[in-house]
This record gives structure tokens, C-alpha cells and sequence, in this order.
């Protein structure tokens, strides 16, 4: 790594010369595939329920997440993660593998 001799900022090591990095972890299939984390309908409140997020699972068996509206919202160890942790039912979309 280049190292500035008048930065006040220590240099930092992302390891990029070590070649005895581990491969990603892939799941079972190895696919990609998108979810979407839905509100459960309350008629009680009046409310209908809905979309709360959309979501991709990454082929090394993590997720991401985006708001409705497009913006981020989270990386998950899995996709059954944050709807554990928000109380959302996980809907898988499309037919992609395993599906």
C-alpha cells in the first residue's frame, strides 16, 4: 500500500497482497435471489399491510435490504434475519433456484 508522508492519517492494511485469502462462502444453491419483507395486515388498526422492504440474498447466504422507496436499509447474515428481528413475514419473489 502507497503510504502519503504528509498525511496525518495512518496508513491503513486491507490485505490485498495475501494469497492465502478464503474463498466466499457459497450456499446451497449458489444463486442470487430477491425477497421482500411484508407487514402483516391488522384490521384491528385499519391497516392493510404491505411491502416494508425489498431484499437480496447473496450467494455467500448473506442479504441486503432497501427501503420501498429505493434506499438502503441493511446487510444481513441472512435472510430469515431481519425478519426475525423486525417481526415481518419473508416472501421470496420470482423463481429463481431452490425456489
Amino acid at each position: 500500500m502507497d503510504e502519503w508522508p504528509d498525511s496525518s492519517v495512518p496508513a491503513v492494511d486491507h490485505g490485498g497482497g495475501n494469497s492465502e485469502a478464503k474463498a466466499p462462502r457459497v450456499g446451497l444453491d449458489g444463486g442470487v435471489r430477491l425477497f421482500a419483507l411484508l407487514r402483516e395486515a391488522d384490521e384491528e388498526y385499519g391497516d392493510e399491510g404491505g411491502v416494508e422492504f425489498y431484499g437480496i440474498r447473496l450467494p455467500d447466504g448473506t442479504a441486503a435490504t432497501i427501503t420501498t422507496g429505493g434506499r438502503p436499509h441493511g446487510c444481513w447474515t441472512s435472510c430469515e434475519r431481519p425478519a426475525d428481528r423486525l417481526g415481518l413475514s419473508l416472501v421470496w419473489l420470482g423463481s429463481g433456484p431452490g425456489a
